[in-house]
């Protein structure tokens, strides 16, 4: 390993410590929830569950958990704390909440499947990106090995909710093969 990947990886465990640093702009997940598997998306600040829960109340738990996931690394508008219920659910609410809380502790539910994101760095803001398990950033270091601090901090504080091949323990086994 050579010395300027040595630095990335102490600026990535710096960058661990600041999940603000990402601003998610879009993604797309399967969430597992406790009856059955439910696509998730955030795009243009607006979330969408395919459960019949969001198709009646406009949220859900399965969303209400992974805004309480991703918080620091979601824009103010697709927090929790904005969500534009499109009916009162009165107290069917507290169930939800309750289910929510649950499921934030169990962060591997959520699989998430693609990803857009600007990550705030030291110097400037750059493009990240996961498809199909495959990371990309558009930083110059990343461009030359296909690693950098940006992305190496962003598999960390999302690794339970990321398909393994995306996870920073197979990129280094991978890397050392």
């Amino acid at each position: 390993m050579n010395s300027s990947m040595i630095g990335k990886i102490e600026k990535a465990r710096r960058y661990t410590q600041e999940p603000e640093r990402i601003r998610i702009t879009a993604l797309a997940a399967r969430f597992h929830g406790s009856n059955d598997d439910y696509d998730l998306t955030f795009d243009a600040e607006q979330w969408h569950c395919a459960c019949h829960t969001f198709a009646q109340f406009g949220s859900c738990a399965h969303i209400m958990a992974a805004q309480r996931l991703l918080a620091p690394m979601l824009p103010a508008a697709g927090r929790y704390e904005q969500t534009a219920w499109t009916c009162d659910p009165g107290s069917s609410m507290i169930g939800k909440l309750e289910k929510a809380r649950r499921y934030a502790a169990e962060p591997e539910r959520f699989a998430l499947t693609a990803l857009d994101a600007t990550f705030h760095g030291s110097n400037n803001d750059h493009a990240i990106t996961v498809r199909d398990g495959q990371w990309r950033c558009a930083c110059y270091f990343f461009g030359q090995v296909d690693a950098c601090a940006h992305i190496l901090a962003a598999q960390r504080l999302l690794a339970p909710m990321l398909p393994h091949s995306a996870r920073y323990e197979s990129a280094a086994l991978a890397a050392t093969v």
